[in-house]
């Protein structure tokens, strides 16, 4: 299989649940404002994007040098940068 095929599949695996969990847990523990709890997950989803978007790049740059352990630690450690700013924006509301 070729590189790209393989890199295609683990984007389709690793995706949804890079932007499904911050939002999903916005929903479950969200106690704000339906105005501000949309614009809460519209951040979440636009820092999703961006995490998501350099961490790929990273992976796919740690794999071609050959660390691929490395590489696997950069994705799942990538999935909890949009919760720091969620956090830091509970807090900034809570402190108001």
């Amino acid at each position: 299989m070729s590189d790209v095929v393989i890199w295609i599949i683990v984007i389709a695996f690793y995706a949804p649940l890079h932007f499904m969990l911050p939002v999903l847990f916005l929903f479950i523990t969200g106690k704000e404002p339906e105005a501000v709890r949309k614009a809460l997950i519209r951040s979440a989803i636009r820092d999703a994007l961006i995490s998501m978007i350099v961490a790929i790049a990273l992976a796919v740059l740690l794999v071609q040098l050959g660390w691929i352990m490395p590489a696997m630690l950069v994705l799942m450690l990538s999935m909890s940068l949009p919760f720091l700013r969620i956090f830091r924006a509970r807090r900034a509301i809570a402190g108001e």
